[in-house]
């Protein structure tokens, strides 16, 4: 039953939220002021020190087979995401003179705003193993597959979805099935070694503000593991994304390779969370007690299908080699591992969803 007291209280809950917008709104405005006074510093005669430009995106960092033997996890990881530049709060601490205090009123209201989306990630089952002679012949051809997915993505309610194995054509086929409102990273912009690891997100919700990629050991080569910082269009809060596929099981002695893959990955979180928003690392690790523990104990991350390690590993039962880990900053909820019919006829994998909130 509601009463007055409720109905003031929803009341005061919106213009809160109102009042929140309206600080919002001012931030573009002081985005632009600042970008004209860095413009005009950097014009003859404009005086002063150039302001400092975003992150260089993309970066692409890439590091050879022969470097992945010789570096550490961590210096494979602090070489990759050195340039990455500040989140979108710090962004806006060069502000023209007189419009700190607006700008710090602006951040606050931003930071203080709470957000939900769904995430997911996804091994899509590679167009090349499907067709025929591969050794998935007997699903059906990749770009039908990927119209299905397509689907159960909408679904979902997905904005941010980690895909394992695209394909090039698959890629195509997702893009013009969800009608264009998706962005991939890398997609072929770092060749196509990149392709197969691709993130996508809904342009309606995010927008990237920092692209680059790890590097890791991956069935006797090397693979580039794509990272993103995005944007939540609705609040100007950030989030990392690490999308990786890590190299099959132990049936085919990639067990080494799987150990410095996770190494590397986990240096670039620890790496990624000294900037102070939510990191996600999400898909198909190819295994299951192994990434659990190393990723909540070395990383200090969480398990969206729950778990616990307080020095006593305890994984999540049951598991897949498909994960989804976040910091500890953030509330996972919904956790779905979708096996159902749809599913059986496009991959061979679970595809893991969950519901994310942050305070």
């Amino acid at each position: 039953m509601s009463g007055p007291l409720d109905e003031q209280s929803a009341e005061r809950e919106l213009e809160r939220r109102a009042e929140r917008r309206a600080a919002l709104g001012t931030v573009g405005g002081v985005v632009a002021v600042v970008a004209v006074v860095a413009l005009a510093n950097l014009l003859p005669g404009g005086g002063g020190e150039p302001a400092a430009g975003p992150a260089a995106s993309p970066s692409a960092s890439r590091t050879s087979a022969a470097e992945l033997a010789r570096l550490s996890p961590q210096e494979v990881a602090e070489a990759a995401l050195l340039d990455r530049g500040d989140v979108a709060p710090q962004a806006l601490q060069r502000v023209p003179r007189g419009a700190e205090e607006l700008a710090r009123r602006a951040q606050d209201e931003a930071a203080d705003d709470p957000y939900s989306f769904t995430l997911t990630t996804f091994n899509i089952l590679g167009s090349q193993h499907t067709a025929p002679g591969g050794s998935a012949a007997e699903y059906a051809p990749g770009r039908l597959r990927t119209e299905w997915a397509a689907g159960l993505v909408a679904s979902y309610g997905a904005s941010i979805v980690g895909l394992q194995e695209i394909q090039a054509d698959q890629v195509e086929a997702l893009g013009r099935a969800t009608g264009g409102r998706f962005e991939f990273w890398p997609g072929a912009a770092l060749g196509g070694k990149g392709i197969p690891q691709s993130l996508m997100w809904d342009t309606s919700v995010w927008t990237a503000t920092y692209r680059d990629s790890i590097t890791v050991p991956f069935m006797g080569g090397t693979r580039p593991q794509p990272v993103v910082r995005l944007q939540h269009l609705e609040t100007g809060r950030e989030v990392y994304v690490v999308n990786v596929h890590n190299s099959p099981k132990d049936r085919q002695g990639r067990e080494d390779e799987r150990d410095k893959a996770e190494q590397i990955e986990v240096a670039a979180v620890n790496t990624l969370k000294r900037d102070g928003i939510p990191v996600f690392i999400i898909g198909d690790f190819n295994e299951h007690e192994d990434a659990f523990c190393r990723f909540t104990g070395q990383a200090g991350l969480q398990a969206a299908n729950g778990g616990s390690n307080d020095g006593t590993c305890r994984p999540p039962r049951p598991m897949r080699v498909d994960w989804i880990f976040g910091t500890r900053d953030v509330q996972f909820s919904g956790f779905r591992m979708d096996t159902g019919p749809l599913v059986r006829r496009i991959t061979d994998h679970a595809v893991i969803t969950t519901q994310v909130s942050v305070p």
